[in-house]
């Protein structure tokens, strides 16, 4: 039985291109991009014309730009050079659906200090900008903003929210890790002071992530060591760098065709989910997310029931964040929703690259021939 595999918003498959692009980093062009010998400087250029793709991305300077090891560190590294930067400021804001790495970073800081503003968000996942400026005190050193949801797909309102936070001296950083091949990203448009993204949710490979600097004066290593410019030590991860530089190289060849593919997809599935099963939710600000998410709930079936049925069927999806799979409590971001969640339970589907209509068809059929069994159990 053929594997379905819809989600993507948990990690993404190694795209062929990026593997054969990686591949010769990994045994024969083997080099520690900082000797100085031969083999070396040719691992360095290709780091570099890495870097240089990621720039180009973002609408940025190549120097702007940090590797690390995953969107968490970026996210991590982020909150605490602004902490670092604003040593006598001991406020952060952010809002309550933020990834697990921000908010358990906060909550480690809260134990230790600082005061955190979680602002609320409404049914749909909204921002309401007048409850961030409310929370700003002359206290305030960090506003932390995601670009796109995880569970739900919202987009939130980046440059708005930077605009807010410069207009009262505070650092803004963004986590994109969920925008980066979805949606355009301009970090000059945006005016951000940080900005995160993670190799593995755009085809590239686990452990290798970004974090873009605006200006050094801002920014304090999380690890020291004279690599990145002293910014971040540690031999760097060069096939990875590579693998990611390549994916980056396809989003901007592609100018984003992919994620209008993908959204066709999303919304037919949905279009076809709704004409065929009763009783159907989607959570999120359905006009405002990103093409390849849905979080759909129906009535009285549980989500976690229903994942175990699609998996005997050989098609994967999650009930929520991958990174918090194995926790038995309720979504973070569904209760920030208020959520009717004893009603109306979702799955998390995250369309990708690979997946066809055809296997739309088939998770929908599936669907069709078994939401009815779960709810008369």
């Amino acid at each position: 039985m053929k594997k379905i595999y819809l989600d993507n918003n948990a990690t993404t498959k190694v795209d062929k291109e990026v593997y054969e692009a990686m591949s010769p980093y990994l045994n024969e062009e083997y080099g520690n991009p900082s000797s100085t010998y031969e083999i070396g400087k040719r691992v360095k250029d290709e780091v570099s014309k890495a870097r240089e793709n990621i720039a180009k991305l973002f609408n940025t300077e190549s120097d702007r730009i940090i590797f690390t090891s995953c969107g968490s560190e970026s996210n991590v590294t982020a909150i605490m050079s602004a902490i670092k930067a604003n040593p006598d400021k001991k406020h952060i804001i952010t809002s309550s659906v933020e990834h697990a790495s921000i908010i358990e970073t906060l909550g480690y800081l809260a134990r230790n200090g600082y005061k955190i503003t979680f602002f609320e968000v409404d049914e749909k996942g909204r921002i309401n900008l007048d409850d961030l400026k409310n929370a700003i005190t002359p206290d305030t050193c960090l506003i932390s903003v995601m670009m796109a949801n995880n569970e739900i797909g919202n987009i939130y309102p980046i440059k708005e929210i930077a605009k807010i936070a410069h207009d009262n001296s505070i650092l803004m950083h963004c986590d994109a890790v969920q925008a980066a091949g979805k949606i355009k990203i301009d970090v000059k448009d945006l005016d951000v002071d940080y900005l995160s993204i993670s190799g593995h949710k755009i085809n590239a490979p686990k452990g290798i992530g970004v974090l873009y600097v605006k200006d050094d004066k801002n920014f304090i290593p999380l690890i020291f060591g004279h690599q990145e410019k002293n910014r971040r030590g540690g031999t760097e991860n060069a096939p990875y760098i590579i693998g990611l530089g390549k994916a980056v190289e396809m989003i901007i060849n592609d100018n984003y065709k992919l994620a209008e593919e993908e959204k066709e997809l999303r919304d037919y599935m949905e279009e076809q989910i709704k004409k065929n099963i009763d009783d159907v939710f989607i959570y999120g600000d359905l006009e405002n997310r990103t093409p390849n998410t849905s979080s759909i709930a129906f009535k009285g079936v549980k989500a976690d029931e229903l994942m175990l049925v699609l998996e005997s069927f050989n098609i994967y999806v999650s009930t929520g964040s991958a990174c918090n799979s194995e926790l038995a409590v309720p979504s973070h971001v569904l209760t920030a929703c208020h959520a009717n969640l004893d009603d109306y339970s979702p799955i998390r589907v995250s369309i990708g690259r690979y997946n066809t209509k055809e296997e739309i068809d088939e998770f929908v059929k599936v669907l069709i021939n078994n939401v009815g069994m779960l709810r008369r159990k």
